[in-house]
């Protein structure tokens, strides 16, 4: 049937990649034979075995997602050692960081250092990424600087989801999931044919989370989340040449979360009315609960739309061009103190808003197989405005002053113009040269009015505005050598590129960011053993990091028009190395065991004017207001983690279904969250296993698989901070997320 011309691989061309071992191989991708199957990526637009290219990339399949039961793309960092979550208590500045590269400050004039993408489409902010991994084809996260083969540059790495495309013949999904303290969730995908050359594919979700935690103030559930999804796409093969793929998706959450609850408060007489005041909740590094008077809430609206053509003149040449759109609305509000009380006597009449729409459009020539190599050059346009507002009132100062309110409105705007390519050489049967370079424009804008009513508090009115123009060019080179047809090593240099920043948190008077750079070497080995039973990867690697764009103490500021504070500037010096080991291997026919291993060695080479937690500020560690954290280590990456992982099908004979029982591993090194070494910030090193086991039908496509997550029952937790003293003196704060606890659920499957 002609149809099937557009479901192959290669639509969206990626970046060459190596192999970082899937965590969890399903029993189905195992031949007969016992030979591991072949794993494969997309790169410069034709299908490529992950062990035959030289750049690292993680591959996650979507089989690999639904048997870890990964619901949402921030769990990504439980399979990829080398991915870390960076959780905030607003879901919507979340990010994550790769190889302890990852964004410090989330003000909205500052891009993120790890670029997510959906589907070939850039996300302007972090938050847009974490959505819920239904109908996904593939997770692939490139580690280190980007840019030569993708659209926008990115000096920490990327996150790219890809969803599934629609099917040759009629087919389809339909799940349903039950898990512990009431969170149920519902999901299926249809997807076929409408004509010999029009496929539609159509995928819906729905979760109806009650909550893991409770608000002794108000006696009701938090961290409770509602939320629903629709995704489409439509594939048009129009003749030989062309073809066109359709997306859109919408989806929408209400969320009563982050409310962080409190992990310690010093006991002392001073803090007696604190830890009264909190009672029947009480701190330790275990609790969920709160004692809030402030309402926490995350609500998210999200909806995109790309179109994808293809043009292929010959079989040597494909063109392509992804035109995008995308809008996202985040409404956020958080409660400060952490309190039953109101020491500040703040109020948020308006819950804080952001609103953001982007337009991207991507346009690549990629050959394969000429005489002398491949190459892939492209050009990239990216546009974004994001506009946030505020309403703050505060009766701090009753009966002397009546209250006072500040309305902050402020628009970023920014552009981004990229040329870029890569052209590899076959220098001779086994020596391969590739040589890469993206030329990149930025332009950043913004404008910030706020208006308050009175002169003492808040002042009348405040107006700024600035705008900036930066360009780069950042090259790349790497050298592949294969030794035979089970080994191949290989070395890079890549110039990482992250594009100027304003810090509108402490905006007025402030002028740009400058860029921050960064050279990255990487020396990689990938190897197959015992038959194709077992393959090896290790990969070495080395970045250093010029003008970090970091929070940092500033005295003085611009000949005293300023006071001195925190604010973001390029104060910082930064190196990260480290080495990452993968492997997977069938030992048996039916059973799979893979493991992945990173020794990261992320630290601050520079920083002298480094800014205080609250915590040493009110212990009096920092008399200046700052320190000197040269040498010391970068936030939210432990120096080693670990994954192992295994999975195996035991075929029953006699029965009409077989039984397939998996497992997963993980354990990480004692975790610094705070940039400013605060040992309070802590996250002891721990370990956490995940058990499974399910009965799969064999003539009907049925699947009932009960599970459990932390079944020894690790508390851990995802942030710790410490709240400021002027509104909790010496108490620190933390999220304990769900599956820091042991969680049972069942899922019951019917593919069609």
């Amino acid at each position: 049937m002609k149809l099937g011309k557009i479901f192959k691989p290669g639509r969206i061309i990626l970046a060459s990649s190596c192999l970082t071992l899937v965590p969890t191989l399903p029993a189905s991708a195992q031949d007969s034979s016992g030979v591991l199957e072949e794993l494969l990526v997309t790169a410069r637009k034709q299908e490529q075995n992950l062990q035959d290219v030289s750049v690292a990339v993680s591959l996650l399949s979507g089989k690999a997602l639904a048997e870890a039961h990964l619901q949402n793309a921030g769990e990504l960092s439980t399979l990829i050692p080398t991915l870390n979550l960076q959780d905030s208590s607003d879901p919507s500045t979340s990010s994550f960081n790769i190889r302890g590269i990852g964004t410090r400050t989330f003000s909205s004039g500052v891009e993120p250092s790890v670029s997510t993408m959906l589907d070939g489409v850039v996300m302007a902010r972090s938050g847009m990424s974490f959505i819920d991994l239904i109908d996904v084809q593939r997770v692939e996260v490139l580690r280190g600087p980007q840019g030569t083969l993708y659209g926008k540059n990115a000096s920490g790495g990327v996150v790219h989801i890809i969803t599934r495309d629609p099917t040759e013949e009629w087919s389809g999904t339909v799940a349903a999931t039950a898990i512990e303290q009431d969170e149920y969730r519902l999901d299926g995908t249809v997807s076929g044919p409408l004509s010999d050359t029009i496929g539609l594919r159509l995928t819906g979700s729905a979760v109806d989370d009650d909550g893991w935690a409770s608000n002794a103030f108000t006696g009701e559930n938090v961290n409770n989340r509602e939320s629903w999804s629709l995704r489409g796409k439509l594939a048009w093969d129009i003749n030989d040449s062309w073809d066109l793929l359709w997306s859109s998706d919408i989806s929408d959450s209400e969320c009563n979360c982050t409310a962080l609850s409190l992990r310690s408060i010093m006991e002392s007489r001073a803090q007696d009315a604190l830890i009264a005041e909190q009672l029947p909740v009480v701190a330790s590094d275990s609790n969920q609960d709160v004692n809030n008077d402030e309402q926490t809430i995350s609500n998210t609206e999200a909806q995109g739309h790309s179109l994808t053509v293809n043009w292929a003149p010959s079989e040597r040449y494909v063109v392509t061009s992804i035109t995008a759109w995308r809008g996202w609305k985040s409404e956020s509000i958080v409660d400060l103190d952490r309190r039953p009380s109101n020491p500040l006597q703040l109020s948020f009449p308006e819950i804080p808003s952001t609103d953001l729409e982007q337009f991207s459009q991507e346009l690549r020539v990629a050959s394969s197989g000429l005489d002398w190599g491949s190459f892939v050059v492209g050009a990239f346009y990216f546009d974004q405005t994001i506009d946030t507002g505020n309403v703050t009132t505060t009766a701090l100062f009753e009966p002397f002053l009546p209250a006072t309110t500040r309305t902050t409105e402020t628009s970023v705007d920014s552009e981004n113009y990229a040329l870029f390519g890569e052209v590899t050489f076959s220098l001779n049967e086994q020596w391969a040269l590739t040589l890469g370079a993206r030329y990149t424009r930025d332009k950043l804008s913004y404008a910030t009015d706020q208006q308050g009513t009175d002169n003492l508090v808040f002042p009348p009115e405040v107006t700024t505005a600035y705008d900036v123009d930066e360009d780069n060019f950042s090259p790349k080179v790497a050298l592949q050598w294969d030794i035979n047809d089970r080994h191949m090593t290989y070395v890079s240099y890549t110039m990482g590129y992250k594009g100027p920043a304003f810090d509108l948190a402490s905006a007025v008077g402030r002028e740009a960011v400058d860029p921050e750079t960064s050279d990255a070497f990487e020396l990689g080995w990938k190897s197959t053993w015992a038959d194709g039973r077992l393959a090896l990867n290790v990969a070495a690697f080395h970045a250093t990091y010029e003008d970090f764009q970091v929070e940092s103490y500033v005295d003085d500021d611009l000949g005293g028009l300023l006071p001195a504070g925190i604010r973001l500037v390029n104060a910082a010096e930064v190196s990260t190395q480290g080495i990452e080991i993968d492997i997977i291997s069938q030992p048996l026919d039916g059973w799979t065991l893979t493991a992945g291993f990173a020794w990261t060695d992320a630290s601050i080479d520079d920083f002298p004017s480094a800014p205080c937690g609250a915590g040493q500020q009110f212990r009096d560690e920092c008399p200046d207001g700052f320190q000197d954290l040269s040498g010391a280590t970068l936030p939210t990456t432990p120096e080693y983690r670990l994954t192992l992982a295994t999975s195996y099908l035991w075929e029953l004979e006699n029965l009409p279904f077989n039984m397939i029982f998996a497992g997963n591993l993980r354990a990480q090194d004692e975790v610094q969250y705070g940039i400013a070494q605060d040992p309070f910030t802590v996250q002891d090193a721990y370990t956490i296993v995940d058990l499974s086991a399910a009965i799969a039908g064999k003539q009907t496509r049925y699947k009932v698989t009960g599970f459990i997550k932390n079944v020894f029952d690790e508390d851990f937790a995802s942030i710790i901070f410490g709240n400021p003293a002027a509104l909790s003196p010496h108490a620190y704060v933390q999220l304990v997320p769900k599956y820091a606890r042991r969680t049972a659920g069942v899922e019951l499957r019917y593919d069609f």
